[in-house]
């Protein structure tokens, strides 16, 4: 049994430590911030599609606004703060496939988007469905952004791929379906959680690694 002495040592010791400060991840910071970048896209999606005259370079704003709006995605992903359910949904996104039979144009590294025409058979997009998170990653990582107007045969709207997706294909969206992504990700809540711990074998015990439910 530890005696007196030894007690107060070690609270002496502890306090030398200092303290470290935190709280519990909330979902309201991301999605407020989301929420915001949502606005933003349509706003500089609206500017650039009617040509319109500002004191800024409304691509640049769109494609700040596309990286922070993903960056909001990934935290409410990885911080658990959206629900298992939701995290394995397949969201509907169109997408527009890479030309077949054509020699691939690399488009420079200070463009965010070139190349467009040759690379992609931009007569026709395809539905087709991904997860959140394969969204978000897409969007983090994109290569290419870029505003499409005036098709005879696509609408209005977002063209962005990440570094690895622009081999295969584009994400395209109009400015519905683009807000439709953002609300899934702003409507959806957690109202159940669970932590704890998982042993070797998944058992419920140990301390070497976490489980965690959200529904």
């Amino acid at each position: 049994m530890a005696d007196d002495n030894d007690i107060e040592n070690r609270i002496n010791e502890s306090r030398k430590l200092g303290q470290v400060s935190s709280s519990e991840w909330q979902s309201y910071t991301w999605k407020n911030e989301l929420a915001e970048q949502s606005r933003r896209i349509i706003t500089h999606l609206g500017e650039a599609l009617a040509e319109v005259e500002t004191d800024y370079n409304p691509y640049h704003m769109l494609e700040r606004a596309v990286g922070l709006a993903a960056i909001c995605m990934r935290r409410l992903i990885e911080c658990r703060l959206v629900t298992d359910r939701f995290c394995a949904t397949q969201l509907e996104v169109h997408e527009i496939v890479r030309k077949k039979d054509v020699e691939w144009r690399e488009p420079f590294l200070s463009c965010t988007a070139r190349g467009i025409f040759n690379n992609y058979d931009m007569r026709v997009r395809q539905l087709g469905r991904n997860t959140p998170k394969t969204i978000s990653d897409k969007m983090l990582h994109a290569r290419i952004i870029g505003v499409l107007s005036g098709s005879a045969y696509l609408p209005d709207g977002l063209l962005v791929a990440s570094d690895t997706q622009s081999k295969k294909q584009l994400f395209h969206f109009t400015p519905s379906e683009i807000i439709g992504i953002f609300d899934a990700f702003l409507e959806d809540e957690v109202r159940e959680f669970h932590d704890g711990y998982l042993d070797a074998d998944g058992n419920f015990s140990g301390t070497g690694k976490v489980f965690a439910t959200r529904k």
